[in-house]
């Protein structure tokens, strides 16, 4: 079985393990798969309609298709040339390159932080001060 853009020596390894370390194996990539910061990551530069890369987990090859919708741990992607929804886990998106328009714009649009209140470290003896 052919899989584009593994190492070959990491399947001969693969196939050599027993089934025990394969499974736990599993359960390991499982959980790191499942970790919030990894979901956030690819998220981050996502949005509805945007099209992206994914993989097809019958061949290991990568496919282009258009977010339709994003839920907590999956997104679900219309393949462009099939035309077929997949609900995909967010490790299987290509993470998409940061928009640095998006993020402008976003930060133009979020409201100036509040001035910061004095303390008493802020004035020192002697000083002149007025209140309002």
């Amino acid at each position: 079985m052919s899989h584009p853009g593994v190492d070959r020596q990491l399947i001969d390894v693969l196939n050599r393990a027993s089934s025990l370390q394969l499974f736990q194996l599993s359960a390991l990539i499982e959980r790191l798969l499942a970790d919030p910061r990894r979901i956030i990551a690819v998220r981050v530069n996502m949005h509805l309609g945007q099209t992206v890369r994914f993989v097809d987990w019958r061949d290991g090859s990568l496919l282009e298709g258009k977010v339709l919708a994003m839920k907590d741990t999956q997104v679900t992607v219309q393949d462009l040339h099939e035309r077929r929804e997949w609900k995909l886990p967010y490790a299987a998106i290509e993470p998409p390159a940061p928009n640095p328009t998006a993020r402008a714009q976003a930060a133009a649009a979020a409201p100036p932080p509040a001035p910061l209140k004095p303390t008493r470290n802020d004035f020192r003896r002697g000083e002149k001060v007025a209140f309002e």
